[in-house]
């Protein structure tokens, strides 16, 4: 699962990719339009501007802003920078991997294969989808329907 700073990190990204070339945007401009605690935000946006996704500006005409054009910027490359792997599981972890405690011989435990195989699938997705691609929102589930 997706931690809820990696998902505050995706929707603030998406909003400053929504104002691509319009100037700064607002740190309180951002934290209201996507419901993000301003305190955790500014932590957020800071790792984002380590990373060089981004560029802020202080002052009354100051803001954040994307470093790179939306289209450059996948949903995988979001994730890993805040996250740090796709994978659901240590030992299936491409760039931060670790032997899982307690678990059989990497070579072999099936649940291991099968989380490789589910992160390579994740990895071909999201490294599929930019920051500027639509994305419509879908309805939220019901348990009513069935």
């Amino acid at each position: 699962m997706l931690s809820q700073k990696t998902r505050y990190a995706l929707r603030a990204m998406q909003h400053l990719a929504d104002h691509y070339g319009e100037g700064p945007v607002q740190l309180a401009a951002i934290a209201e339009a996507q419901k993000i605690p301003a305190k955790f935000l500014t932590v957020i946006l800071s790792e984002l501007a380590r990373a060089g996704l981004i560029e802020s500006q202080r002052g009354r005409d100051g803001g954040y802003w994307l470093a790179i054009a939306p289209v450059d910027i996948t949903y995988g490359d979001l994730i890993r920078h805040m996250r740090g792997s796709l994978a659901l599981v240590p030992c299936a972890s491409r760039y931060a991997h670790e032997k899982c405690k307690n678990c059989l011989a990497e070579g072999e435990c099936r649940t291991r294969a099968l989380m490789l195989d589910v992160r390579d699938r994740t990895a071909q997705i999201l490294d599929g989808i930019r920051l500027s691609d639509p994305i419509t929102p879908v309805p939220s589930f019901s348990e009513d329907t069935a």
